[in-house]
C-alpha cells in the first residue's frame, strides 16, 4: 500500500518522498511499521539498492518490510540518481557527480524531524554497490551510522589505509567465495557491472577486510564459529558464521563457500553463470534484523 496521509499510517505504510538536495530532486521510500503512531522513537535501516537498481527493486529483493513490522523498525529505500551511487570517496563534494553522502544525511534529518527516528540507532545495508556504499557511509558518516550490514561488498584497495571510523562500528559482512563481481580474494571481479562507472573495481580481499574491521574495533577475541545448517544441499554452497565480541561491539562475518553475487534467501535475479550461486540455507534479511536488534 502506498500511503500519502497520516490517517493510514497505523496500517503499515510505504511513503513516497521527494526532497531537494543541491538543486536536484531526490526520491526515497519510507516503510513505517504496522502500528506506527509517530510517538515512539524507532530504529532505522537504510536499505541501499545495487547498481542498476532502484528503491522499489530493493524493497522487493530484500523483503524486509514484514520483518520491519514484526520488529518495529523503519526501513528506508533511497534512490541513487541514474541508478548509480556516487562512490567517489576522496573528492565526493567536488567531482561533479551527486553528493550521495549529503543526500543520505538529509534523509536522516527528515526522518528525525518528521518520523521520530532514533538518531542513536541508524543502520545501513545493501548488496553490491549498495554494500560498498554502506561501508563508505560507515566511514564518511560514522558520527551518524551505528551499524552496517554489507553484502557482496568490499572497499577499494586504494583507500584501505584511509578507511576508518571515529567510534566502534558494528558490522555484519556477508560475502560469497565465488562472487564473479566482487572477488573474494581481492582485485577485480571476473564480470563488470554495466553501471560500474569505472569505480570500485580493484577491491580489498574479504578476509583482509574482516581483519581491518577487527583492528579498527580493537577486537581482542577469537570468533565463535558456527556452521549454518545446509538446508538446501542442491544450492551449491554452505555458510559459516564467525561471531566476534569486540568489547561489547558486535562484528560478524558469514562466509558463503560457493556463494555468488546474491542475497541469501532471496531470488536468482540473474543466471548463475552471470552472478553465481544463490545460497538458500538462510535468510540474509533475517540475519540483518537479528544483528541490528542486538545493537542497543
Amino acid at each position: 500500500m502506498i500511503c500519502f496521509s497520516i490517517s493510514c499510517l497505523a496500517q503499515g505504510s510505504n511513503l513516497d518522498k521527494e526532497i531537494i538536495v543541491d538543486n536536484q530532486k531526490r526520491h526515497f521510500i519510507i516503510h513505517l511499521p504496522t502500528g506506527f503512531e509517530g510517538m515512539t522513537k524507532l530504529p532505522v535501516i537504510l536499505a541501499l539498492h545495487g547498481s542498476g537498481g532502484d528503491s522499489k527493486m530493493a524493497s522487493r529483493h530484500y523483503n524486509m518490510n514484514g520483518l520491519a513490522d514484526a520488529n518495529r523498525f523503519i526501513v528506508v529505500y533511497p534512490d541513487a540518481l541514474n541508478k548509480l551511487w556516487n562512490l567517489n570517496w576522496s573528492t565526493y563534494h567536488n567531482n561533479g557527480l551527486p553528493d550521495d553522502y549529503k543526500f543520505i544525511s538529509t534523509v536522516l534529518d527528515e526522518l528525525s524531524a518528521h518520523y521520530k527516528a532514533d538518531s542513536n540507532r541508524i543502520f545501513c545495508t545493501g548488496i553490491s554497490r549498495g554494500g560498498v556504499f554502506s561501508l563508505l557511509l560507515g566511514w564518511q558518516l560514522s558520527n551518524r551510522i551505528r551499524g552496517i550490514a554489507p553484502l557482496c561488498a568490499s572497499i577499494p584497495n586504494g583507500i584501505k589505509n584511509e578507511w576508518t571510523f571515529t567510534h566502534s562500528l558494528s558490522i555484519l559482512l556477508i560475502n560469497g567465495t565465488e562472487d564473479p563481481l566482487i572477488n573474494y580474494q581481492g582485485g577485480a571481479g571476473k564480470v563488470s557491472l554495466p553501471y560500474s562507472g569505472g569505480q570500485a573495481i580493484n577491491m580489498m580481499a574479504t578476509e583482509e577486510l574482516v581483519q581491518k574491521i577487527l583492528t579498527l574495533n580493537n577486537c581482542p577475541s577469537k570468533p565463535i564459529i558456527k556452521n549454518l545448517p545446509d538446508i538446501d544441499p542442491k544450492d551449491g554452497c554452505v555458510a559459516t558464521d564467525y561471531e566476534y565480541n569486540c568489547n561489547g561491539v558486535g562484528v560478524e562475518f558469514i562466509k558463503i563457500t560457493g556463494g555468488g553475487h546474491t542475497w541469501p534467501g532471496g531470488y536468482q535475479y540473474e543466471s548463475s553463470s552471470m552472478i553465481g550461486n544463490l545460497c538458500k540455507d538462510f535468510s540474509a534479511s533475517e540475519k540483518i534484523f537479528e544483528f541490528f536488534k542486538s545493537i542497543k
